[in-house]
């Protein structure tokens, strides 16, 4: 009993194999794009066969669909949480914050996106109208009641100013998230506070 305990007392843990494929493909997808970026070669970066890859995938795409799609499942998770939201200065702050948290958690992510857009898009076809009609609504709600249409322009652009994450190219070691948040938010504040209401 006593070498059972200590047995798995000095176990390791189990392999996420799907967090290290998913590694290994952003990596890949980033530096060499999804295109050329072939399933063997993530598998090898992995350091499993590629047999093995395709028991958690069975294709490209659907491992870009799974990558990408967990990034968007997280956004839409704060539209959701908008819905009868009424606005206020302070629930626009948090609401932009919350915003800001999906996009650094996933700012790995960006590359890949920007890079292969053509590929994202093909993948998401189903869901794009959906996401874009969310997306407004987002800004729509962040430009404040009776918004004019300045004011949904500034909605959008402090939009674009916290996706300035995922296009920046910064390795995750040159600046830390709580340094992007706090450069976005101030950023992103600014350029709401020029709203009319």
């Amino acid at each position: 009993m006593q070498h059972e305990i200590s047995s798995r007392e000095g176990a390791r843990p189990p392999r996420d194999t799907k967090a290290e494929i998913h590694r290994a493909a952003l990596e890949l997808f980033s530096s060499r794009g999804y295109e050329k970026t072939s399933l063997r070669e993530i598998a090898e970066q992995v350091g499993i066969t590629k047999a093995s890859l395709y028991y958690h995938y069975s294709s490209k795409q659907e491992l870009l669909q799974a990558i990408v799609g967990t990034f968007f499942d997280d956004i839409k998770t704060v539209f959701a949480q908008m819905d009868g939201l009424v606005w206020s200065p302070e629930r626009e702050h948090e609401v932009l914050t919350a915003y800001l948290d999906v996009v650094i958690k996933h700012r790995t992510t960006g590359p890949t996106v920007l890079r292969d857009i053509t590929a994202v898009l093909a993948a998401f076809d189903d869901q794009l109208d959906d996401l874009i009609e969310q997306s407004r609504a987002f800004q729509l709600w962040l430009a404040g009641p009776n918004p004019s249409a300045a004011d949904r322009i500034l909605a959008a652009a402090a939009v674009e100013v916290i996706g300035a994450v995922l296009s920046a190219g910064l390795d995750q070691a040159a600046v830390s998230d709580e340094e992007i948040r706090t450069v976005l938010l101030d950023a992103a504040g600014a350029v709401l506070a020029r709203k009319t209401n």
